[in-house]
């Protein structure tokens, strides 16, 4: 008997031999189903080792080992996905993998444990890389990045579906890591064959995922078709049209039925409280974004080198006045590091800053800033629009106890390249889980020297910094929460070198032709359009 693969291999050949996948039937035609969605900016590559902004057409065109699910009730749970079956070590230290015996790429090339060793060499070993954080973990990961070896010492593979990982040390947060974009699974055949084309060429850059990309013109539009082959369940848009819209003109696009998911982070918070906050509950759809929006100050400057001074500024901006006139107050007061939501958030840790504009003069006047200081908020030209009024606000905020603040803007590389140097004076960001995980926020920050510079927060204690690197080891998991709420109360409330800010809520609005849509577990504005019924 034919192996299932081999079939399903030989059929895609015939399929695309003969022209099915673009000439549809009649009745497969009339069957279709086009989503329209609208973005604000094109992305670079499909490539996600080389950008970490856009991961829309990733989560649609690959797989990944696990996914994160968003269940009814809100909650979330990691699901196995290209994994069927998977074992860890007692000691925390060895995972022991199955892959699905089913899942083909849609060119028909079986899924093996080698595209799985691929895929995390590369992502290590790549020059430019950018996702090098989610393979660390695993053994020989630093030598592979110190280009000493070109195999990862800490990937076996057994055989086509079965393989180990072996970490250096205990990573509770692994599995997690795993459900990440980050973490799409490549074909070996594929990349190797389309050479630099690999994600900038639709023709050249497949996955397993749900959907295939097909059209790609840049500025304008990314078309997506549902993939024949996927081992899952087929989407209900067979079809997805996406739009590169100026966010000036999403609300008319919408309005003439253009657009049938629209996206209310890229509009104006006016239009959203004056048209669409008060749409039936029917055709809105707020999803819990796990994100922590914050201030950063550099502890390099030397006024922000003193504790007082950075208390100061934490208790002079009024941040439920933010979230209330530029968001609506569609949100929550985050007083940590950790949003509402993700795994390790402490309630404990909530409820102890308050807007105090008159402690936060005392305490720059006990400094010795009682009139003031020059500080730059840094501005990022290519934000949306709300994040320059959130500045704005902020600018007042601390003008109003004495500090002579003042926004400059950057454009986007300018300003990526000065916070990288670890010299930006300050600045406002917005961190959302890759994965539902505490270190996924406090290692990225705090989890070392490096870390805190490429941020610029130059944060100096090290015995903390040894601290956040060390809890990801320990593998009783009620001791290494409790350790990540201390090391958040420590950073945050006694040295504060996080100003917390708030999470917000994210809402979409739904068209006549949608039915339902799950958003991203984590309230992405990217999305798996597979998450989308159509009417």
């Amino acid at each position: 008997m034919m192996k299932k693969k081999t079939w399903i291999s030989l059929l895609c050949a015939l399929s695309l031999t003969a022209g099915i996948l673009t000439s549809l039937t009649p009745a497969a035609a009339e069957e279709e189903k086009v989503l329209h969605v609208a973005w604000n900016a094109d992305m670079l590559t499909m490539d996600v080792h080389k950008d970490s902004n856009n991961y829309c057409v990733p989560l649609n065109i690959y797989d990944r080992l696990f996914e994160i699910q968003l269940n009814d009730d809100g909650t979330t749970e990691l699901v196995k996905s290209l994994v069927d079956d998977y074992s860890v070590s007692d000691d925390g230290l060895v995972y022991d993998f199955t892959l699905r015996d089913d899942v083909v790429f849609s060119d028909g090339t079986p899924l093996t444990s080698r595209d799985v060793e691929f895929t995390f060499t590369r992502m290590l070993a790549l020059e430019d890389s950018m996702q090098t954080d989610f393979a660390s973990a695993i053994k020989g990961a630093q030598a592979l990045m110190d280009h000493e070896t070109d195999t990862l010492e800490g990937f076996e593979v057994i055989d086509d579906t079965h393989f180990t990982v072996t970490l250096e040390a205990p990573f509770a947060g692994y599995l997690y890591q795993l459900a990440t974009a980050s973490c799409s699974i490549f074909s070996q055949k594929n990349v190797e064959e389309a050479g630099d084309d690999f994600g900038i060429e639709p023709e050249k850059t497949i996955g397993s995922g749900p959907y295939i990309i097909t059209d790609w013109e840049r500025g304008s539009h990314v078309t997506l078709e549902a993939n024949p082959l996927y081992w899952g369940d087929q989407p209900s848009a067979s079809t997805v049209e996406i739009g590169i819209y100026d966010s000036a003109d999403m609300d008319m696009a919408f309005q003439k039925g253009d657009i049938d998911i629209l996206d209310c982070d890229f509009l104006d918070a006016a239009i959203v409280e004056a048209e669409y906050a008060v749409y039936p509950e029917e055709k809105l759809v707020k999803a819990n974004r796990l994100a922590t929006t914050y201030i950063i100050l550099n502890e390099d400057v030397e006024a922000l080198s003193d504790v007082r001074v950075r208390k100061a500024i934490q208790m002079a901006v009024d941040r439920q006045s933010i979230l209330d006139s530029i968001y609506m107050g569609m949100g929550n007061l985050v007083d940590g590091i950790y949003p509402l939501g993700l795994i390790g958030y402490s309630e404990e840790n909530q409820g102890w800053l308050a807007y105090d504009p008159e402690g936060a003069k005392a305490l720059l006047e006990e400094a010795g800033y009682a009139d003031g200081f020059d500080l730059e908020l840094a501005g990022d030209s290519s934000a949306v629009s709300s994040v320059a009024d959130v500045l704005q606000i902020v600018e007042q905020n601390l003008q109003a106890v004495g500090i002579h603040a003042s926004i400059r803007n950057y454009d986007g590389s300018s300003w990526k390249a000065l916070r990288n140097s670890g010299k930006m004076e300050s600045f406002i960001g917005t961190w959302t889980a890759d994965d539902n995980d505490p270190d996924n926020f406090i290692y990225t920050f705090f989890g070392s020297l490096d870390n805190t510079k490429i941020r610029s927060i130059n944060y100096s204690d090290e015995e903390v910094i040894g601290r956040v690197a060390a809890a990801r080891s320990i593998t009783d998991e009620e001791e290494r929460l409790a350790e990540y709420a201390a090391l958040e109360k420590k950073i945050v409330e006694e040295d504060a070198a996080w100003v917390p800010m708030y999470s917000r809520t994210h809402l979409f609005v739904l068209g006549d032709n949608v039915e339902k849509l799950v958003p991203h577990w984590a309230g992405y504005n990217d999305m798996s359009y597979a998450g989308v019924t159509m009417k």
